[in-house]
């Protein structure tokens, strides 16, 4: 039973699929030229990202206020805003 079934079996391959023709070539010195000019954005995205794993997943100081709101009954729920919230009006 074969399990890697998007794998290709490197026997069934022929020569000729191996060789990269002058078609890929030239689209390989494209991408060459695509990318750089897409680093700049790349650069944007990383730092975004960086940005983004230096926020914290958790409002602590919202969830500690919430917490003591609960905890002390003085936490007010207001049913009109949950049905509008969830009816998206």
């Amino acid at each position: 039973m074969r399990i890697g079934m998007n794998v290709p079996d490197p026997q069934g391959i022929s020569p000729e699929q191996t060789s990269v023709s002058s078609s890929a070539q030239k689209a390989s010195r494209a991408s060459d030229h695509d990318s750089d000019s897409f680093s700049s954005d790349t650069v944007s995205l990383s730092s975004l990202a960086s940005l983004a794993l230096q926020t914290p997943e958790v409002r602590q100081d919202t969830v500690d206020r919430l917490r003591q709101q609960v905890s002390s009954g003085t936490y007010q729920l207001d049913p009109q805003s949950i049905a509008e919230a969830m009816l998206g009006h």
